[in-house]
């Protein structure tokens, strides 16, 4: 099949030209581009890589395919022309972002994986970080309320191995640590690289121990002269999915759990809205001089949740610029980024209130006045709660950046260069919270009305001096990059509240006419902190003949957080990878092997998320007290010193292969093992000599272990349907190894405390030895006379009545040991379909739906159906943590099919080129899990696997985009 592009008058003889494109193994090229140089004439070659057309006797042809290098051939009077492409060795010559620089994929030798635009999740993406949801094998991207605009993704690299500090990643945007990847529009984001290993992330040194993720933003485009305009525009609707089934009206009331009152109400549906969308909006224009670039970008986003109350609104402008002078000499760069952000807050708690509410209560008075519950004490009526209550805020994130570069050797074989930059990262907050004279807190409270005002800030000035230096010398190659770093973070925050007013309609504008202030009782409250970070670092590249690659990193840094005694500290980092398939006895080979790498690396980093002042004795104000006849301000010591206290460090290693076969499969393989050491836990200080009964220590140690694959292959190439397929698994575990010292004694860690009035009971235990994420809790024993039973110490069935705290044991896990997920794209001339899957295995779930409202005996008006169906036999589970409710919460979801058709016209004077999209997102997920979505419980993290919010909805979002890339 032949498809002319386009005719155009030709000088001089012409003759019909006939050939073949075939590849290096002679398979036929279907689609390759055949041009004419310097006119618009051409064809593509067809099902049998033939193609034919009219051309100049002494005219040159111009072939292209995508993965192929491109060709000019000159056609010489030929009338047949045979035409072999050879493969594009892009795919290892791509540049690749590595901390303070960059290098070719084929110098890597630590575990570094980049994800360009092309790659990123397909379809509607709002949150920027869900661009690389399944991307990365070893990143789980984590969001326990999807449906909601104002709910973020957590990110975590390799497993969690902290115990008090953060093991979120290191986010880096264009250089700059510490950014907020929300104020990013997902439209200008060019790639996002993950530096896994510790021999990649040790030059950030004591923040690099959870991984780091570096964020490229788009550069100017286009030929000198000339703009390049973007328009890119998406709507999408959110279909809410169905809750898990309550009684109706009507069977609560055969059921008698309670008081009749006549009405039939569907609490849960009164707190849905009719219709939630998402709208994202963007404009970017972006073009080159001879000297410099520019680029410049509007974003707005308006989304509602599927709650009737939340919504956030976005504003955006991004502008960039580099100019060169004195003949490429000196280079400018400037870069800011400003966000304005408003959000409204639902309380999304009320979806569980509405579950067990009772059914035949009435939303209204009979005056048109909500209906206040009178029991059980603390009641609420959730639709009141929600569309009464004023709960909103206000964000402004800003990110500038400006830096002058002196190119001081430029030659062909040597460069050198040194930078000075600067950059502002500004992110502030103002809240506002008004609940009228009408809501439940107010008829408990006993007051009319409650407002609240809270504003914070947080920013952080970075001063940031480099040098860079390479030289080839044709075996041998070096890159070698030294700098200094200076950062000051800064937080504020002023909070006053008030309660009592006389009108509800000025909400928090008169914040003093509450009478709480006249009687003393109204609040205020203000805070700051300072921390100041400053480091050294270096880093030398070698590469030998594309043969040995090999890095040494170093980073010597000090924080103002740590104790006067260990405020300082170096973080080194070595690696080394063996390209086999560049070896002369692999030559036979290299028909089918382009790339055969081994590596190892072994590196140190360091954590230090954690609050400034921790290493030194504290004051905080406590109660007033009377003396000589006034009331005088209480102080007391709220921590003791520690002159000790330190960043955690990570020390891992890391062994893996990277591949490349048969021209159409590639991937990785690695396993790492990482120990941190010297973990922060809030221990029982003994007493004398401190004060305070509790003191922040580095005692503990972890250890993660794992495996990681990564696949990609092209199953179809060269046909008129292509199909290239990813698989991206991971499998991994962590261990506490180590909890106590010679002072400081434990002998086990409990967390997450069980919500309710009076609990004492933890949801996991963790003892050296054990891994994270254990639940500890009574072993279900099964049913006797409609009673739970639980084993004792015996394995003897007991009551669970009669159950004892000696009784409890590990009955499951809640971290995913097992993550995967597979990406397909399949494309047919102008169509792509994209469908992507991904799942976590090996873990379990506490349902604390079945907990609360799962039993007949559940002291909530309303229960699931299946406490009458399933569960009917059993009336109570005694209150208690027990393997009953544990679930296995595997799952497989289909997470995104995306149709997009891509035109490029021919003869417009205002298109270059346009892509429409349909998209459906979050569509089924396969598990034996009966809460709700497994994929939305919070496993990230040293608290994993209980579903305590099960009751906010989920939703599949459809939506339909288009993108128009003007001339």
């Amino acid at each position: 099949m032949l498809m002319i592009l386009s005719v155009s008058a030709q000088t001089g003889s012409a003759i019909n030209v006939r050939g073949t494109v075939t590849d290096a193994a002679g398979e036929p090229i279907i689609g390759a581009n055949i041009l004419i140089q310097g006119t618009s004439t051409g064809t593509v070659s067809d099902y049998d890589g033939n193609f034919t057309l009219q051309a100049p006797a002494d005219g040159v042809l111009e072939i292209s395919y995508i993965g192929y290098r491109s060709q000019s051939i000159s056609i010489n009077n030929r009338t047949t022309i045979p035409i072999v492409m050879e493969e594009d060795a892009e795919l290892l010559d791509e540049v690749v972002v590595v901390g303070y620089g960059s290098l070719s994929k084929k110098e890597l030798s630590s575990s570094i994986v980049q994800v360009n635009k092309e790659d990123f999740q397909q379809g509607a993406v709002s949150n920027p970080m869900e661009l690389l949801t399944g991307k990365v094998a070893g990143l789980n991207v984590n969001n326990t309320e999807s449906a909601n605009p104002n709910s973020g993704s957590s990110l975590q690299i390799r497993g969690a191995t902290s115990i008090s500090a953060s093991n979120d990643p290191l986010i880096v945007i264009d250089g700059v640590t510490g950014g907020n990847i929300r104020n990013l529009s997902s439209q200008d984001i060019e790639s996002m690289t993950v530096l896994k290993d510790a021999a990649s992330a040790a030059i950030y040194g004591t923040r690099g121990a959870n991984g780091v993720i570096l964020i490229t933003t788009k550069k100017g485009a286009a030929a000198p002269g000339k703009a390049q305009v973007t328009y890119d525009s998406w709507i999408g609707v959110n279909l809410a999915h169905t809750p898990r089934a309550v009684l109706t009206p009507e069977e609560f009331r055969r059921s008698r759990r309670g008081t009749d009152y006549g009405d039939n109400t569907v609490w849960y549906d009164l707190l849905k809205r009719d219709f939630s969308y998402d709208n994202n909006q963007y404009l970017s224009i972006n073009g080159s001089t001879n000297q410099g670039h520019y680029g410049a970008s509007f974003n707005y986003k308006k989304a509602t949740g599927i709650d009737i109350i939340s919504a956030r609104e976005e504003f955006a402008g991004r502008f960039t610029l580099e100019q060169r002078m004195l003949e490429n000499r000196l280079q400018l760069n400037g870069s800011l980024n400003a966000r304005r952000v408003n959000e409204d807050w639902g309380n999304t708690g009320m979806f569980d209130t509405a579950l067990n509410m009772n059914p035949t209560m009435p939303v209204y008075n009979e005056d048109g006045t909500y209906y206040q519950p009178t029991s059980p004490t603390g009641a609420r009526n959730p639709v009141a709660e929600m569309k009464e209550i004023d709960n909103n805020g206000q964000r402004l994130y800003v990110l500038g950046t400006a830096e002058a570069k002196l190119n001081l050797i430029q030659q062909q074989n040597q460069l050198l260069n040194t930078s000075l930059s600067y950059s502002l990262h500004y992110d502030d907050l103002k809240q506002q919270y008004y609940t009228p004279s009408s809501s439940g807190e107010s008829f408990w409270g006993g007051y009319k009305g409650r407002a609240n005002v809270q504003y914070q800030k947080w920013y952080t000035n970075r001063l940031e001096w480099l040098l860079n230096y390479s030289l080839d010398l044709s075996d041998h190659s070096f890159k070698a990059v030294a700098g200094y770093s200076y950062e000051e973070s800064h937080w504020e925050r002023l909070q006053a509240s008030n309660n009592d007013f006389t009108f509800d309609n000025i909400k928090w504008h008169d914040l003093g006419s509450g009478s709480f202030l006249a009687d003393g009782k109204a609040s205020m409250g203000t805070g700051a902190s300072l921390s100041k970070l400053i480091g050294v670092f270096g880093r030398v590249n070698y590469n030998w003949k594309n043969l040995v690659m090999a890095t040494l990193s170093l980073r010597h840094e000090g924080s103002t957080k740590f104790g006067k005694d260990h405020k300082w500290g170096s973080f080194p980092s070595a690696s080394i990878a063996w390209e086999l398939a560049n070896m002369s006895f692999m030559e036979s080979n290299s028909d089918w092997i382009q790339s055969l790498k081994p590596r190892i690396s072994y590196g140190v980093t360091g954590r230090s998320d954690f609050g400034a002042y921790q290493s030194l004795a504290t004051y905080s104000t406590k109660a007033q007290y009377f003396i000589d006849g006034e009331w005088v301000k209480g102080y007391a010591p709220s921590n003791n010193a520690n002159p000790l206290l330190g960043w955690e460090k990570s020390i891992s290693t890391n062994i893996g292969i990277d591949y490349s076969l048969w021209n159409r499969l590639r991937g990785s393989i690695d396993y790492f093992d990482r120990q941190s050491k010297d973990l922060l836990y809030n221990y029982t200080a003994p007493q004398p000599p401190f004060v305070y009964p509790n003191i922040l220590v580095n005692v503990g140690t972890t250890q993660n272990t794992g495996v990681e694959f990564a696949l990609d292959v092209d199953i179809f190439k060269n046909t008129p349907v292509q199909w290239s397929s990813g698989i991206n698994y991971s499998y991994g575990t962590t261990k506490l190894k180590k909890l106590s010292n010679e002072i400081y004694e434990a002998s086990y860690l409990e967390l997450y405390l069980k919500p309710g009035v009076g609990t004492s009971e933890y949801f996991f235990r963790v003892q050296e030895g054990g891994k994270i994420g254990q639940f500890y809790g009574y072993e279900f024993a099964g049913i006797e006379d409609g009673q739970m039973m639980i084993y004792d110490n015996d394995n003897n069935p007991v009551a669970v009545g009669d159950a004892n705290p000696e009784y409890k044991r590990y009955i499951g896990n809640g971290t995913p040991s097992n993550f995967i997920s597979w990406n397909n794209t399949l494309r047919y001339r102008n169509f792509d379909l994209n469908i992507f899957f991904r799942g976590a295995f090996g873990f379990d779930i506490f349902n604390m739906g079945t907990y609360g409202m799962g039993l007949k005996g559940a002291g909530t008006d309303n229960v699931y159906r299946t406490a009458y169906t399933e569960n009917n036999e059993l009336s109570t589970g005694g209150g208690v943590i027990s393997s009953f409710f544990l679930e296995k919460g595997d799952y497989l979801k289909l997470e995104n099919v995306t149709l997009g058709y891509n035109l490029k016209p021919k003869t417009n004077k205002y298109f270059d080129h346009v892509r429409c999209f349909l998209s459906a997102k979050n569509l089924v997920t396969f598990t034996n899990y009966t809460g709700n979505d497994p994929s939305i419980v919070r496993v990230n993290g040293i608290e994993p696997g209980v579903d305590s919010n099960s009751s906010y909805p989920t939703a599949t979002q459809v939506s339909a985009g288009i993108t128009l890339n003007f001339k």
